[in-house]
């Protein structure tokens, strides 16, 4: 039997709710089957349970806050950082209870340390008032809140808006953040230099010099290019027999992993989490990182010219 389950805020007005989908779990509250009243719920507390699941690489953070695969025997899935959807085999009191563990556990900080960059505001606070009333303003005066979630900056603090919540980011881990992505060297010239080719699969572009280029925002695309090359030798060897074929007389070498889009630090909030996360991953697997500033150069690069202008009357 599939069960939803929805941990309830430990402050809310609850009198509806103490019936018999409702369990007190050592002092939480929790629903289960019909979906509560969305302001009613914890909002992070899927990303958690997903995150201490066993088969954390599901969760897949692109993105990480609006849906979640965890299958790992009990955990089924997540929809909504709001929502658990799990196999119940087991009473339910006992159930509820492991997925309160993983809620509070701390393995995932080890596992997915960005997960702990952003905690919610509570629903019912003042500073949610004001910031719903502050992105009120600035859509109605056209002004650019964020691609893809609101961010906006009050009181020298910095919020995102993601699955209908307020998100406040942690000081310390954005400027953590910040300093990684601006360490990621940009090589753009050193492409523009290079003769390359177009792929078909694994990665965007070649280079000669081995570079891997990735030209979409999918950052997952390129960690797991990175992990089939050193689990596959298949993908090695197609890769490296698209090099040879290419440049014969140059030497096949460990490719180099670039991203090719606009300055990392210009990437809305919720995007540089992934792409540190990702980033993460391909150096675990030992491997170069690096951006080009997009439009990347042509892969069709002339040979040099000899034959002069052509005329413009000739006989």
């Amino acid at each position: 039997m599939r069960l939803s389950v929805h941990l309830l805020l430990e402050t809310a007005d609850l009198p509806n709710l103490h019936d018999a989908n409702s369990y007190d779990v050592d002092g939480r509250l929790f629903a289960v089957g019909n979906t509560p009243p969305r302001e009613l719920l914890v909002p992070d507390f899927g990303i958690r349970v997903a995150a201490n699941s066993v088969y954390l690489p599901a969760i897949g953070l692109d993105p990480e806050w609006s849906r979640a695969l965890a299958h790992d025997g009990l955990v089924r899935g997540m929809t909504g950082s709001h929502t658990l959807h799990v196999e119940a085999r087991q009473p339910v009191p006992q159930l509820l209870a492991e997925l309160l563990a993983r809620y509070t556990s701390t393995r995932y900080r080890t596992e997915a340390p960005l997960l702990d960059i952003i905690r919610a505001v509570p629903p019912r606070s003042n500073v949610k008032a004001q910031l719903d009333l502050t992105l009120g303003h600035r859509i109605r005066a056209g002004l650019n809140v964020g691609q893809q979630e609101p961010e906006l900056r009050h009181r020298g603090e910095f919020y995102v808006f993601a699955e209908h919540h307020w998100f406040l980011v942690d000081r310390g881990q954005l400027a953590a953040l910040e300093g990684k992505l601006a360490a990621i060297p940009d090589v753009t010239g050193e492409i523009a230099l290079q003769p390359c080719v177009s792929l078909v699969r694994h990665a965007d572009v070649m280079t000669r010099d081995m570079d891997l280029v990735f030209t979409t925002q999918t950052f997952a695309r390129a960690s797991a290019t990175a992990k089939r090359w050193r689990e596959w030798p298949s993908c090695r060897d197609e890769l490296s027999e698209i090099h040879r074929g290419h440049w014969p007389d140059w030497t096949v070498e460990e490719p180099r992993f670039v991203y090719a889009m606009d300055p990392p630090g210009a990437l809305p909030f919720l995007n540089k989490v992934t792409l540190l996360h990702h980033v993460t991953r391909i150096r675990g697997y030992g491997f170069e990182v690096a951006f080009a500033r997009r439009p990347i150069p042509t892969c069709a690069v002339p040979s040099p010219r000899t034959e002069g202008l052509p005329l413009r009357y000739p006989d």
